[in-house]
């Protein structure tokens, strides 16, 4: 055989490891081939939803993380050892296939947790996800790539042609530090159904060109419960397309010195945030980890709002009904402290703020010897127009928002309380925020109000103006 056909041969071996062709399933997490009949059949998998090809920034001189597991075609007879590894070949067909040019990112900037080691117990189809820490090391502005192959095994049983998956790297300058002297700082929600997070930097400080919003908001992904009782983060279409398109959507807004954060809102389900017990805490903590480090969040906005229980419950606790999951314990401002707690244990680094509005949807009490008040960052009270504060042996002043408001065009001129604003600034008030920034019209004038009371200055608008899937 000539050696042009050895290769060749070589590159449809790896092209099956990314693109699984010329299988047929034959259950139980096998797959038939005419060179191994009945071998055991899964792939690699980003958490999070994240795809192909997805981009992990780099920023400055922080590490990045991505999370993988496995998945079998069908659940497991018997239990399966996949080793992940780190393989260049991956990459080289990948690019032979596709006319692309990627590098692979330097391997000694690159951790497998547990050495890469993870099990798909019997009886089911999905690993644990494990960690792929990125460390600084790449050259600012290039893209590599990370390409992770695995190899399954069960009892005599060893496959290698399992499909592969392939992470972007972007080294990228670190975040800018802007208005640090401020000492109220403003927060913009942005309903993505409708609109697009470009729209929030596009308002700058007229002093200094800096940006009038400190941090950016999508709102909003979901709470949601999984056919084995187990919280996870779930995406809609339109909130998908924030995550798909990353670079587009949110690092403009990140390279302005904008922090971006994810939102965390029930969905209509049993799972929420005072519904947990603290298992599921951990389980969904992890799961809004993986969300926050793949697509470069900087922190997080929990929104206790439309879960089942979270009608006009005000008395606790409240027992939810029988048809309630398993997981789900009694609702109680504890269970919501646990999940901070969870949250900030795994997230030392990442915002982590609150919103509430119905006056017991926050969290109360103590965790492992963490108040609520050393566990978040900020917090927003979101009945809009309305003045109102958490005690403040809860919540420091200095970490509250008790007046925000609606500047949805649909229901009029948007209203703004002079008195309200003077005393945020007067009185120690931490944080403001604005609700519902759409592209119907330019804020200046508004913003400019806002601005005179808070920080002494004017807001100038740039007159772009962008629609929910534009850029």
């Amino acid at each position: 055989m000539k050696i042009g056909t050895l290769i060749s041969a070589g590159v449809l071996m790896l092209s099956s490891m990314i693109l699984n062709s010329g299988c047929s399933e034959a259950g139980n997490g096998r797959k038939q081939t005419t060179e191994n009949p009945g071998a055991i059949f899964g792939e690699v998998k980003s958490a999070a939803g994240a795809k192909m090809l997805t981009p992990i920034a780099l920023r400055g001189d922080k590490k990045a993380t991505g999370h993988l597991f496995f998945e079998l075609s069908e659940p497991a007879e018997q239990e399966v050892a996949v080793t992940f590894k780190l393989d260049s070949r991956i990459l080289d067909a990948y690019n032979q296939l596709n006319g692309t040019g990627y590098t692979m990112y330097p391997a000694d900037k690159l951790l497998l947790e547990n050495n890469g080691n993870v099990v798909v117990e019997a009886g089911k189809s999905k690993s644990a996800t494990l960690a792929l820490d990125i460390l600084p090391g790449g050259r600012e502005g290039a893209t590599y790539a990370v390409a992770v192959s695995a190899v399954a095994t069960a009892g005599t049983e060893k496959h290698m042609d399992n499909k592969a998956f392939i992470y972007l790297v972007k080294p990228l300058a670190a975040m800018p530090e802007v208005n640090a002297g401020r000492k109220v700082k403003n927060l913009c929600y942005v309903e993505v159904n409708r609109e697009s997070m470009l729209n929030a930097g596009e308002y700058t400080m007229k002093s200094d060109k800096s940006p009038f919003f400190d941090i950016a908001s999508v709102f909003a992904a979901n709470i949601r419960l999984s056919a084995d009782d187990v919280p996870y983060v779930s995406c809609n279409e339109q909130t998908r397309f924030v995550l798909d398109n990353i670079e587009r959507t949110v690092r403009p807004l990140q390279a302005k010195g904008i922090r971006v954060h994810l939102s965390i809102l029930g969905d209509h389900t049993a799972a929420g945030m005072r519904s947990l017990s603290k298992d599921a805490a951990r389980a969904f903590a992890k799961d809004l980890k993986a969300y926050i480090d793949i697509y470069g969040f900087d922190g997080i906005d929990f929104d206790d709002e439309y879960s089942t229980y979270a009608t006009d419950q005000a008395v606790e606790p409240y027992i939810p009904s029988d048809a309630v999951a398993p997981s789900i314990e009694e609702c109680t401002s504890q269970r919501y402290a646990d999940l901070v707690y969870e949250s900030r244990k795994l997230m030392p680094d990442k915002t982590i703020g609150i919103y509430w509005y119905a006056g017991y949807d926050y969290p109360v009490g103590t965790v492992e010897g963490k108040t609520v008040d050393e566990l978040i960052d900020y917090s927003i009270y979101g009945y809009y127009g309305k003045w109102k504060a958490i005690p403040a042996d809860t919540v420091s002043i200095a970490k509250q928002c008790p007046y925000a408001i609606e500047v949805t065009t649909a229901r009029g001129d948007v209203k703004i309380d002079d008195d309200c604003l003077k005393n945020i600034r007067q009185n120690g008030w931490g944080y403001f925020a604005v609700y519902d920034l759409n592209n119907e019209r330019s804020y200046e004038k508004e913003f400019s109000r806002i601005s005179r009371l808070l920080y002494d200055d004017e807001v100038e608008w740039s007159g772009k103006q962008y629609e929910r899937t534009g850029w």
